[in-house]
């Protein structure tokens, strides 16, 4: 049964990045008193922070899906083969470094 390896944990990864992706969506407004409680806003992050926070999005979601692919292969939902081809795409580098 797939999703069991992890208890579906896994899916918090992305509910992590999504809120990253808020904090670069809102990060120029500034809090202001008269806004309702219910508005997003900011935290004014320089552009340089902004830029790794969109890296460890992109990383988040690739280890979500690389997980979840894990925990299918584990649990007879799909293939070591197809986990591997995957793996192989998300960490091609890796990869080169380790032979």
């Amino acid at each position: 049964m797939s999703g069991g390896h992890f208890d579906y944990r896994d899916s918090y990864l992305g509910y992590i990045a999504e809120q990253l992706e808020q904090d670069v969506e809102f990060n120029d407004i500034e809090d202001d008193i008269a806004m309702s409680s219910d508005e997003h806003y900011g935290f004014q992050h320089q552009p340089e922070t902004i830029e790794f926070v969109k890296i460890m999005i992109e990383d988040l979601y690739k280890l979500r899906d690389l997980l979840r692919e894990y925990d299918y292969c584990v649990s007879g939902d799909s293939t070591e083969q197809n986990f591997l081809a995957k793996a192989r795409l998300v960490y091609p580098t890796r990869r080169e470094e380790k032979c």
